[in-house]
């Protein structure tokens, strides 16, 4: 809407903040007053979008996250290649970045998948280039990756209060993060180890604090795993377990926010579980700088997958 001009009486405003006051003096709801005068359908169903927010409403072409992987797969192929497109451009627009998002920026916005991207583009990286950028984190596994590294030995910080458990460990004071790696084997990579009400807490009330963490990282010239012992798909659900609530989309809206901030130092990865981390921390560790420009929750999660 480029105007604020009320469509039921036809009054000018200067603000959008003045139109939305006087549209109640109509004895409508904001949401009935947009429902009626700029009918939204949503591309799946073709019904009316509902009103949530102003944002939301011009923005969003679907009621339900689950509906944009509904209408791909029922969409030819040349349609979904220009929407996706665009999805990714006007993300990059609204967000004032110049890379292509990581895995968990795309699916955490509401928007496909890298794997969607591949299927319609060939890779991420051609899709990007269709609008003049790259992928923040583009490059692949290195080889030996999937090798057994659980012998290595593993650093944990003093300050941890429930450690994992690796085969081969020392309690030591680290600079940064929870886990790292032996003097031989060190690599200026760290690993923060999250439990769901951790992640909720560090990144929302804990926020001020755990940037002055990645600052620390950052002057060290180091980078920090930030890594997730529950599954992305089911944060929901472990947060209607949770004795804490949380608003998950400002969870993942600060996880988001601290990716572009510190995408130079740090990345975030959800293994799934315990067993996953003690898994996978072994090799961040002993690869280190090899994975800072990789997208581990991507390769990872794939790896479940496939």
């Amino acid at each position: 809407m480029m105007s604020f001009k009320c469509r039921e009486c036809g009054q000018s405003f200067d603000a959008q903040r003045s139109l939305h006051t006087h549209i109640k003096k109509h004895s409508m709801l904001l949401g009935d007053y947009y429902v009626k005068h700029y009918q939204r359908k949503n591309k799946l169903t073709g019904e009316l979008l509902p009103f949530k927010n102003y944002k939301d409403y011009f923005e969003k072409d679907f009621s339900q996250p689950h509906q944009l992987m509904e209408w791909i797969k029922k969409t030819n192929n040349h349609e979904v290649k220009d929407y996706i497109v665009e999805l990714l451009h006007k993300r990059i627009m609204d967000k004032d970045i110049d890379y292509g998002p990581t895995e968990l920026e795309l699916i955490s916005a509401g928007l496909p998948s890298i794997d969607v991207y591949k299927k319609y583009f060939g890779s991420y990286t051609y899709a990007c280039e269709e609008i003049g950028i790259k992928p923040l984190l583009c490059n692949k596994l290195p080889k030996g990756f999937f090798g057994d590294y659980s012998e290595s030995k593993i650093l944990i910080d003093t300050r941890e209060q429930q450690p994992l458990s690796f085969k081969n460990s020392e309690s030591y004071k680290l600079d940064v993060g929870d886990y790292g790696a032996i003097a031989s084997d060190y690599d200026y990579t760290y690993v923060d180890r999250k439990s769901f009400g951790d992640f909720c807490s560090t990144i929302t009330v804990g926020y001020s604090r755990f940037c002055k963490e990645l600052d620390r990282c950052r002057s060290l010239g180091a980078y920090l795993f930030v890594v997730m012992e529950f599954p992305f798909e089911e944060i929901n659900d472990y947060n209607k377990k949770s004795y804490k609530k949380y608003k998950i989309d400002y969870v993942l809206h600060n996880m988001r926010g601290i990716q572009k901030q510190y995408k130079d130092c740090c990345q975030f990865v959800f293994t799934g579980s315990r067993e996953g981390s003690e898994e996978l921390i072994p090799k961040l560790l002993v690869f280190g700088k090899k994975l800072w420009h990789t997208d581990m929750h991507y390769f990872w999660n794939k790896r479940k997958k496939d």
